[in-house]
């Protein structure tokens, strides 16, 4: 009873810690959540554009369309910046998260130690069947025990 008293925090870390995102991760969906928001309201607002430029072909003698039109080309411009700006942040973030995946990759890649078999010695030793070329022997056409 008490080994699994004290495997069970332990347990909850091991979870808790394999399930937190990086904070590379975070980001980029925090930028791409943005980005998604900008693109919706540029697409709204480019919605907005075309059916006021369908009521000014339809009525175009009314000034206050004419008016709306100006308004409405600016906002949708502003929207198109943030919308671009909001893309480029999370293309950014997108490569900042690919290097720490690298990263992290290269660190789990070093930290792999060789498994050693204790009843050899020397080459014989990195053999985890006794059968199992190593890479330089796959190679050379020489078996290790004639060298």
């Amino acid at each position: 009873m008490s080994r699994a008293f004290y495997f069970i925090p332990l347990l909850l870390l091991f979870v808790g810690c394999s399930t937190h995102p990086s904070t590379q991760q975070t980001l980029v969906d925090d930028r791409y959540l943005v980005y998604k928001d900008t693109y919706k309201a540029y697409k709204e607002a480019e919605e907005k554009y075309m059916n006021l430029l369908f009521n000014i072909e339809r009525m175009p003698e009314e000034e206050e369309l004419w008016m709306m039109k100006r308004d409405q080309m600016l906002e949708l411009m502003q929207l198109r910046d943030l919308m671009l700006q909001a893309r480029g942040e999370l293309d950014d973030a997108m490569q900042e998260w690919e290097k720490h995946l690298q990263q992290v990759q290269a660190d789990v890649k070093e930290a792999k130690v060789k498994q050693y078999n204790p009843n050899f010695r020397g080459k014989d030793a990195e053999r985890t069947s006794p059968g199992q070329l190593l890479p330089e022997e796959a190679i050379s056409k020489t078996p290790s025990y004639a060298q």
